[in-house]
């Protein structure tokens, strides 16, 4: 059972229906949602790892400078977001079909872009999803501060997980992806790489990586695959891409844009970067099985 579907099983018990989903296309705004479906639908984004970029419970959102317009992710709260996405349709779409923003002619690498996420959410998952995301309009912050990489905010909603922490707090391994290190520059990097929610796409351990039926190399690779291995053989190859980011080949006949991965260059210092870079190469010190894959936990 993979993890939204094992979310689900938890906070939505057989006896339980939401009290009220988001409205469909052509239906008025959504009514109350239950507190499960809010729940659940924090749950999701904070697994899917959109808060990395949308920021604290959807309320602060990345400086996305190397796009034409609209500089930063929208925080979900904000009245800008709200005048864009006016009716949940809208949202749905967006969710389904991903968006990718219009790169600033000055710029030298990507903007950041929003995955779709369309073929990879059940309809629950996705009302819950657009349920949480407009409860924060009856509770916006006051303001959505600019500057600084992860600061925090204060929440309506309560306490979550913050998808990084401050740069004063030291991440280890109990926050991030299993593995192996000992060595302190792969433990930090294995903190890192779970709170920035690359594992989601990535997987590792028993966990596979996420279909990308859309491109030409399907799945999005895993970082201890003998193929990601064979093409990526050196630390810089690896940093051009954390850095830039890499939008895949589409697919021949594929309709659908295919999962990019986000550009983290202007989001993370160089140790972190370092430390990251360590937590990959590290997991080519694995056993491999006899035909060349890695050896999964299966």
């Amino acid at each position: 059972m993979n993890t939204p579907a094992r979310l689900i099983a938890l906070l939505l018990p057989a006896s339980l229906l939401f009290a009220a989903l988001p409205a469909r296309a052509g239906q008025d705004a959504p009514q109350t949602p239950s507190a499960q479906t809010l729940k659940l639908g924090l749950g999701l984004v904070e697994h899917l790892g959109c808060l990395f970029c949308h920021g604290l419970g959807g309320r602060q959102g990345l400086d996305n400078p190397n796009a034409k317009e609209r500089k930063r992710v929208p925080a979900w709260d904000d009245p800008e977001f709200a005048k864009r996405y006016p009716d949940p349709a809208k949202v749905r779409q967006t969710i389904r079909e991903g968006r990718f923003p219009e790169r600033d002619p000055a710029a030298t690498s990507n903007p950041i872009p929003m995955p779709p996420w369309g073929n990879r959410l059940t309809d629950p998952e996705m009302d819950a999803i657009i349920a949480y995301i407009w409860s924060l309009r009856e509770t916006p912050t006051a303001s959505h501060p600019k500057g600084g990489r992860w600061k925090t905010a204060e929440l309506a909603t309560g306490t979550i997980t913050q998808p990084l922490p401050p740069e004063d707090t030291e991440v280890t391994h109990e926050h991030g992806a299993p593995g192996t290190g000992g060595n302190a520059l792969v433990e930090k990097g294995r903190g890192l790489v779970g709170y920035l929610g690359c594992l989601h796409c990535h997987g590792l351990g028993d966990s596979d990586s996420m279909p990308n039926p859309n491109a030409r190399r399907d799945p999005v690779p895993r970082w201890d695959d003998a193929e990601f291995v064979k093409r990526y053989w050196v630390d810089d190859g690896v940093r051009y891409v954390i850095e830039k980011g890499r939008r895949p080949q589409k697919a021949p006949g594929a309709t659908d844009e295919p999962v990019p991965m986000p550009p983290f260059g202007n989001m993370l210092d160089n140790q972190e970067m370092d430390a990251i870079i360590a937590y990959i190469w590290s997991l080519r010190e694995q056993p491999m099985a006899p035909a060349g894959l890695p050896a999964h936990d299966h």
